[in-house]
Order: structure tokens, then C-alpha cells, then sequence
């Protein structure tokens, strides 16, 4: 690795090391990049992905590097996902994020500027990596926001499902709560856990086992006139 690091670098080569954190615990990101003893951190908005954290470092070396007007510049990665999505030629999220950093790659390939990423595996000694990661989680535990990251599609999406699914279920507790059979049936047999997705269930199987946690008749019990499908509510 350092032998493909010293193969990279030339003497009017400027070298950056980027990193991303995210606490689980609480949400909060940081993003931070080093260069010889330049130091560079942004504290993102709470609920931002490691990606986007990674994608912010990234986007903030390669400002630094317009400014320090260096022919090339080498920025070291170790986040490949992050990599994957600037090379991606059909961007689908994160788009802001990643189009303003492709902007400046952009500005300092016009002006005949050269950019290389080179991924480098994270948490083996690397004195530049180990520095920025330090740097990034510094970054994260700063008092608040001083970069605001847009929530991606991902994240909006799946924010949308879970208050669907959390309004379903308060829905569906009140339900039992008026002792609907049907609503409490279905609290028993599932917990309200869903269906394991692996491994893979076929459809056919899938619906009647829906069925069967929602309490309701096959159809061939309803043909055959063995269930009273009258509606109590008629």
C-alpha cells in the first residue's frame, strides 16, 4: 500500500487524506480531510449517512485543492461506496452532493488540473488516514451543524415508510383496543413483525400466509360457503 501510495505522488503532487464519521448512537456526523498540516472539518446535519459524510470530505479537498492551485492532486478514500458514486455515469440520489462536488472536479480539470482517487483500506496504520479519521469524528462531536446535508431519496423514503408503518400500527392498536377479532387476531399470531425476507418466500406462498396473519378465509373456504362472510357493519 505505501508503495503504491509513493508511486502516486510526485513532488507537485498535493496529497489529501478524507474521512467521514457517524455516531449511531446519536445521529451526528462529521466529515473532515487532512493535508500535511492543513486540517479541514464540517459538523453535517443530524441524520446524515456515512456516504454523504464521506462525499462532504471529499467535496471540501477538492476545494482546498482549487485554492492551493496544485497540477495534481491526490485524494486518498477509504470509503469505496463514496468512489462508486462519483464514477457513477446515471447519479439516482444524493444528487446535490454529488453534482456540486463533480462541479469542482470540473473547474480544476478545465484549468488542465489532475485528480486521482485512490481508495486505501481504512484502520492500518496509515498516518494520513488514522489523522483524518480523527479529524472526522472531532468533527462529529462538535456542538452543532455547521454544514447542512439534504436528506437523500433513500433516507426520505424510508422516513415516509416508517411513519406509515407507526401510524398503521397505532391504527391498528386501537382497533384491538375496541376488540375487533380480526385486529386481534392478528396482533397474536404476528407480534407485528413481518414476513422474513430470506430467504425468499414465492408469492403464492407469501399470500396466503398474509392471509393467515391477517385472519382472513382462504377463498376456497368463502366458495365453498364454509365461512359467514356476512359484514357485521351491513
Amino acid at each position: 500500500m505505501l508503495q503504491v501510495m509513493d508511486d502516486l505522488t510526485t513532488p507537485a503532487s498535493l496529497t489529501i487524506f478524507t474521512d467521514g464519521s457517524v455516531d449511531p448512537a446519536t445521529g451526528a456526523a462529521g466529515a473532515a480531510f487532512v493535508s500535511g498540516k492543513t486540517t479541514k472539518q464540517w459538523r453535517l446535519t443530524d441524520g446524515a449517512s456515512c456516504l454523504q459524510a464521506e462525499l462532504v470530505a471529499i467535496r471540501g479537498a477538492l476545494h482546498h485543492a482549487l485554492e492551493s492551485h496544485s497540477p495534481h492532486v491526490i485524494i486518498h478514500i477509504d470509503s469505496k461506496s463514496s468512489i462508486q458514486a462519483l464514477s457513477d455515469t446515471q447519479t439516482q440520489d444524493n444528487i446535490h452532493l454529488l453534482t456540486s462536488t463533480l462541479l469542482l472536479a470540473q473547474r480544476m480539470a478545465a484549468r488542465g488540473g489532475k485528480i486521482t482517487l485512490n481508495w486505501v483500506p481504512s484502520h492500518v496504520g496509515l498516518s494520513g488516514n488514522e489523522a483524518a479519521d480523527r479529524a472526522a469524528k472531532s468533527a462529529a462531536a462538535l456542538p452543532s451543524p455547521t454544514t447542512a446535508v439534504l436528506p437523500s431519496l433513500s433516507q426520505t423514503l424510508l422516513k415516509i415508510k416508517s411513519a406509515s408503518h407507526a401510524l398503521s400500527r397505532q391504527q391498528h392498536e386501537a382497533t384491538v383496543a375496541l376488540s375487533s377479532p380480526s385486529a386481534s387476531w392478528y396482533a397474536a399470531a404476528t407480534a407485528y413483525h413481518p414476513l422474513p425476507q430470506d430467504p425468499p418466500i414465492p408469492l403464492h406462498v407469501r399470500d396466503r400466509l398474509h392471509r393467515l396473519r391477517l385472519g382472513f378465509p382462504c377463498f376456497e373456504e368463502i366458495r365453498q360457503g364454509a365461512v359467514d362472510i356476512t359484514c357485521d357493519h351491513c
